[in-house]
């Protein structure tokens, strides 16, 4: 379920919504909202607010108005895997990461923090830079508030693999670059 449903059912799913994490505060701006309410699953909600999906899941319902003891039984239901936050990243930086500056002439960076202070969908402009990345030696690095989480899993759609990595307090650097061919494969 898209959290632009999730909006939709009362007045109160907004506050919480934005209660799950920092992030989603810029959900209260409308042209935000209208942008990126339909593109954040439930899912990719827990992932960004690394929360596991069952407390999403029962903290959304209870807001919705759902009996809790109904909602207690109904989690039982999920697997395990539910009631953990899943992790983003690999453990370690991927080999086609590794030793590479930001400033590598193969690396095209995206300073994201204007648009997140001006409150603007910085959508567009990602997916121009993505799909000017001709050559698979290229990678996109972008600077965001947040770990974009949406955007890698559209990204992974059009064969790009993604690998982020917090720097300070609400500044993340995440790496969207084609995986590495075998050698068999290049024969």
């Amino acid at each position: 379920m898209k959290i632009r449903k999730v909006l939709e059912i009362n007045d109160t799913m907004l506050d919480t919504v934005t209660g799950l994490t920092p992030e989603f505060e810029r959900l209260r701006n409308p042209i935000l909202r209208k942008a990126m309410s339909n593109r954040i699953t439930v899912e990719q909600a827990a992932r960004i607010a690394g929360l596991p999906l069952a407390q999403v899941l029962f903290t959304l319902n209870l807001a919705a108005g759902e009996d809790p003891h109904t909602l207690a039984e109904e989690l039982k239901t999920l697997p395990e895997t539910a009631f953990e936050a899943e992790p983003v990243n690999p453990p370690q930086k991927p080999l086609e990461l590794q030793n590479l500056a930001d400033d590598d002439p193969n690396t095209v960076f995206l300073d994201l923090m204007p648009f997140d202070e001006r409150q603007e969908d910085p959508l567009p402009t990602i997916l121009k830079e993505l799909v000017a990345l001709k050559d698979d030696k290229r990678i996109l690095l972008i600077r965001h508030p947040f770990d974009p989480i949406p955007l890698r899993d559209l990204a992974m759609k059009f064969g790009f693999l993604s690998w982020a990595e917090q720097r300070g307090q609400r500044e993340w650097f995440t790496y969207f670059y084609r995986p590495k061919r075998e050698q068999n494969e290049e024969k």
